[in-house]
């Protein structure tokens, strides 16, 4: 049976646009960091939520009650909401990982009495648990950026 070379090469190419996973657990983290991210970062928390672990609520909760108009303000005259890249995943055992996340054009929160910041770039360590087979991200308290160097 002869395949043509037409044929391999459309496969050649197919195969290099899909994005490649080490494992099914790494496509699970990367999809659960990703729509997590997408949401958390953008202050749809709501829709954050699903992607949570129950307990990380409070934390998204926390940060919910810690928005003001000012901050709504802020948000609202962006160009365009926050993006993200994952990458780095680190296994700490076979139930628990961080994902570090790059995100980009996000609102920082973190001086009281003064209206948030939109940041250019910020890095955050995510930490994910596998509970029944479902990655989730668990919150320990409000996310924090790992970059130190303030304005």
């Amino acid at each position: 049976m002869k395949i043509s070379f037409l044929t391999i090469v459309c496969l050649l190419i197919f195969y290099s646009c899909t994005e490649h996973y080490e494992s099914e657990d790494e496509e699970k983290i990367i999809s659960t960091t990703d729509s997590f991210a997408t949401h958390y970062f953008n202050y749809n928390l709501k829709e954050a939520m699903p992607f949570c672990t129950p307990e990380s609520e409070k934390w998204i909760r926390y940060k919910a009650s810690n928005i003001f108009q000012e901050d709504i303000d802020v948000l609202r005259n962006q160009d365009e909401g926050a993006t993200h890249k994952t990458d780095d995943i680190t296994y700490v055992n076979d139930t628990s990982a961080i994902v570090k996340c790059h995100v980009y054009n996000v609102m920082k929160t973190d001086t009281i009495g003064k209206p948030g910041r939109i940041s250019e770039h910020e890095i955050y360590n995510i930490n994910l648990v596998k509970r029944d087979d479902k990655w989730l991200v668990k919150m320990e308290g409000p996310l924090q950026s790992e970059k130190q160097n303030r304005d």
